[in-house]
């Protein structure tokens, strides 16, 4: 599986139901883990209203901050 990496700048930012994640505030912003195997799915909704969605990998960490994610994922 390849994974490459993004920084995505967004208006919005949604974890689909029945994912589960973890929360937590770091040095860089907010960090979000997710928990569930194999993967966990993640929406993108950029300032054009368009609405990207990735599959992030379990242990893999979102990191948000000022409206920039940052993370290694998959576009689905």
């Amino acid at each position: 599986m390849v994974f490459s990496y993004h920084v995505i700048k967004f208006e919005s930012i949604s974890f689909l139901q029945g994912t589960n994640w973890s929360q937590s505030v770091g040095d860089k912003g907010v960090l979000y883990k997710s928990l569930k195997d194999p993967y966990s799915k993640l929406i993108i909704e950029t300032s054009d209203n368009s609405e990207k969605l990735f599959h992030v990998p379990k242990d893999r960490t979102v990191i948000v901050v000022n409206k920039v994610v940052h993370f290694l994922g998959e576009l689905v």
